[in-house]
């Protein structure tokens, strides 16, 4: 009988072991096979980060420089890019060519990818706008790019091109002052027909951008001569402000840069 019970404990201490030891190895095996799985999920998030923020790159490439470093900043971050756009009444908050660029870069990026604001300001010269400290606006976006459309329409006849350049100067420099890593991307406004000062103001407006190395877009040659009526297609001359036609037009010039095919 003592024998027996001998066995019997012997027996139950075995299997008890085997249990035991079953159980171990069965939860070692689930922790490597977590570990394992939990490393390929990471490698492939990395993959699919990395390959995301080369597509954005690739997509971004025509655009200047310090541009470019601005978006592959935002996207190393995590977080949408930033884009101010700025500008007289050529630069509607609504129904114009920002809207239609909102559209092409949803469509060529991703939805969200880029986080658009628009200041619209009629009625502006840039000494108004310098006045009025309008970078202030932007600083509360936290812009990495700011497109501004500087008021020379308006200020054509009213503002010497020479206080336009300071102006504007002032008016960057205000920005800068308050958000140093937002990236400035200087545009004319639309032309107008048969116009004779101010070709020559958006040319000084092109010098002053590289001369103080500001990025220029300049969108100029995707519309008709000036100098040819067929402009007042696309800008009604009665207000010199684009029409449907002009605002498409300017939008898709500025997505040539934006969107690299």
């Amino acid at each position: 009988m003592r024998n027996f019970v001998f066995i019997l404990l012997l027996t139950a201490a075995c299997l008890a072991f085997l249990i035991t030891g079953h159980l171990y190895w069965e939860r070692k095996i689930e922790a490597t096979v977590q570990a394992a799985r939990a490393k390929v999920e990471t490698s492939a998030k990395q993959e699919t980060e990395t390959s995301q923020t080369e597509v954005i790159l690739a997509r971004a490439k025509q655009l200047p420089a310090a541009a470019q470093a601005a978006i592959k900043r935002a996207v190393e971050e995590h977080r949408p890019i930033r884009l101010v756009i700025a500008g007289s009444e050529s630069t509607p908050e609504n129904g114009g060519w920002p809207e239609r660029l909102k559209q092409a870069l949803d469509d060529a990026y991703g939805k969200g990818v880029f986080h658009i604001t628009v200041h619209e300001y009629d009625g502006l010269t840039t000494a108004d706008a310098d006045r009025q400290r309008i970078a202030a606006d932007w600083v509360k976006d936290k812009p990495d790019l700011v497109l501004l459309e500087p008021f020379l329409l308006n200020d054509n006849g009213v503002v010497t091109i020479d206080d336009t350049l300071a102006h504007i100067k002032s008016i960057i420099d205000e920005l800068k002052s308050a958000a140093p890593n937002a990236v400035v991307i200087l545009q004319p406004p639309n032309p107008i027909y048969n116009a004779t000062y101010y070709p020559r103001q958006v040319e000084q407006l092109e010098a002053f951008a590289k001369e103080n190395g500001y990025p220029y877009l300049n969108h100029w040659h995707a519309w008709p001569d000036d100098q040819s009526e067929e402009l007042n297609r696309y800008v009604d001359p009665q207000t010199d402000l684009p029409t449907e036609e002009g605002a498409a037009l300017w939008a898709d010039a500025l997505a040539k840069r934006f969107i690299a095919q």
